[in-house]
């Protein structure tokens, strides 16, 4: 499988904990020359005004469009910034591939976030794709599904495969890789051909694509 052709920097953007050196995130930046963290701060005792003013932070640093590339609690931070943010501050968005996401229910009865209530929801013309997995503990995909509606955003269903992180035995995830650079403006790359994903015997790279998310594309591209 060929590699991904990124034309914009990509900002990573960790959830609880940060990503250790064998999550698909920091592999991305090994692998890509334009790719850097988000550094959050407090990553083992998150605060939803603090990630959200680091975010907005990167992203006015950059001269050009980026591409968000954010994981578990890093979606959230992410959406209540992008909530928040001007029309023409949102335009520094060329796409966004929001990784499970966590209920925050769930998160905030363990007490291990702060000040994030529930998700904000908005209408956009960013490109943004949400991806769950069939086996995440911390989110029903049903309840994903709802997160990408709640924020304009096409849905993929990538399979079982846990939280979709450094266990989930997927390396620096190619099926990733290939969703990022369809969030590309056209021309798109020759990665972003979905009929190479959709094969069976191709196990780490294996996706399953929920009805639904096949109805809102067609919405979508209407």
């Amino acid at each position: 499988m060929p590699s991904a052709t990124i034309r914009h920097k990509i900002l990573t953007i960790p959830g609880l904990h940060n990503s250790g050196p064998t999550h698909w995130q920091s592999l991305w930046e090994h692998k890509f020359a334009d790719c850097e963290r988000v550094d959050l701060g407090r990553w083992s005792n998150p605060d939803k005004d603090e990630w959200v003013k680091r975010i907005a932070e990167a992203i006015d640093a950059e001269s050009e469009p980026v591409l968000v590339a954010a994981h578990s609690l890093g979606c959230h931070a992410f959406a209540h910034w992008f909530a928040a943010a001007s029309a023409l501050t949102r335009t520094r968005i060329a796409g966004a591939l929001l990784v499970a996401p966590p209920e925050l229910a769930r998160l905030r009865q363990e007490n291990r976030v702060y000040g994030f209530s529930d998700a904000p929801g908005f209408t956009s013309h960013t490109p943004m794709i949400v991806v769950a997995s069939d086996n995440d503990p911390y989110a029903k995909t049903a309840d994903v599904w709802r997160l990408s509606r709640q924020w304009d955003a096409r849905f993929v269903n990538a399979g079982p495969f846990g939280h979709i992180n450094a266990d989930s035995g997927i390396g620096d995830w190619p099926y990733g890789q290939y969703l990022l650079a369809s969030l590309q403006p056209p021309p798109l790359p020759a990665l972003a051909d979905e009929t190479k994903w959709l094969r069976a015997g191709d196990w780490p790279n294996r996706v399953r694509l929920d009805p639904r998310f096949e109805y809102k594309e067609r919405a979508h591209r209407s």
